[in-house]
């Protein structure tokens, strides 16, 4: 018998862990899937009937007869009753590039991790950038897997292939100058409301969804304390960043205008949005992301805060991460921090 447990998440949508015994090597195997509780109950049904029937876990007597059109149909099928629309859709662009490279629709006992390689390296000859590499071989791997667990192969052909390196990333940041063009030009355009959220993702770093509803509302807020609590919208746990004047007066100003909820946008509106000031304003390759670049490397490039204090208030997992988006600003700090040895010594 499997089990079923409903979890809730921190952006308020929910899931149902489902849970029972691999009859391939008797250990507790678990299935977190995002639908509705009665479409969770079919799968913890399903699963059930797979498991009395011994299909989970059983080896196909014959590979050969299996192809890869099969499988992508099987594993589409599967990623859109566990997996987010935008997931699956992204999923489903990688396949299509994997069936165009194989020009034919191959056996599964064929595809190997010579392909795999091929694959790779087709890609990054037409100019793909080693980290959307990554993600499509990540995708063809927990792909191989399902079939794995559906008896379909016995070996992932994905095994052993290595993830290409990824270069340094360029980081698109604003100037002083640029970021005084850019709210000077929502200013003369009278939109005081776009206006307060540009400064909120200037004074904060936060991600563009992670200032909107339903990641954000007043309960985010504390005027008390000065902080405000940001909920990561990539499952990371919240974090806390204080409030400096210019946030707190901000705040406090929404609040006597707009008192249900302090940036009530839509986010293809905000991207859009940005964009027609960005061209008005005359500043090139930058877009919503920008103004999060833009406040860590201001707090680095002046000196205010470390790459440590910066990697904490933008969320991320990991120093390293930091450091990846901002290695020139970072060197450029270490050199000036040696050259004032000259004034010491």
């Amino acid at each position: 018998m499997a089990t079923m447990k409903k979890v809730v998440w921190k952006d308020g949508t929910v899931s149902y862990k489902i849970s029972f015994i691999h009859p391939h090597n008797n250990k507790w195997t678990s299935k977190s899937v995002r639908c509705s509780y009665k479409d969770a109950l079919k799968i913890k049904a399903d699963i059930e009937k797979d498991v009395a029937f011994g299909k989970i876990g059983k080896e196909n007597p014959d590979f050969r007869k299996v192809f890869f059109s099969q499988l992508k149909t099987k594993y589409i099928k599967d990623s859109k009753r566990n997996k987010t629309t935008k997931t699956t859709e992204r999923e489903e662009i990688v396949l299509a590039n994997f069936t165009e490279y194989l020009k034919e629709d191959l056996e599964l006992s064929k595809i190997t991790q010579e392909k795999i390689d091929g694959f790779k390296d087709l890609r990054l000859d037409n100019d793909k950038k080693p980290a959307t590499v990554s993600i499509e071989i990540r995708v063809l791997k927990t792909m191989f897997n399902r079939a794995i667990d559906w008896g379909l192969i016995g070996v992932n052909p994905v095994k052993g292939v290595k993830l290409p390196k990824a270069d340094n990333i360029s980081v698109r940041y604003l100037t002083k100058k640029e970021i005084e063009k850019l709210i000077t030009t929502i200013q003369d355009d009278g939109n005081i409301r776009f206006l307060r959220i540009v400064k909120a993702y200037l004074h904060t770093g936060a991600r563009r969804n992670e200032l909107l509803p339903p990641l954000f509302t007043w309960d985010n807020v504390d005027f008390d304390e000065r902080k405000v609590m940001i909920n990561g919208q990539k499952g990371q746990s919240k974090r806390f960043l204080p409030m400096n004047q210019t946030l707190f007066e901000l705040f406090t100003e929404i609040k006597d205008n707009d008192p249900k909820t302090p940036f009530n946008f839509n986010p293809d509106y905000i991207t859009k949005k940005i964009a027609k000031y960005y061209k008005s304003a005359k500043i090139k390759g930058a877009n919503t992301h920008s103004l999060r670049k833009t406040f860590g490397s201001l707090l680095i490039q002046n000196n205010v805060a470390d790459i440590y204090t910066v990697s904490k208030l933008l969320g991320h997992a990991s120093v390293k991460t930091t450091e990846k988006y901002y290695v020139d600003l970072v060197d450029e700090n270490y050199k000036s921090a040696l050259d004032g040895l000259d004034k010491i010594i």
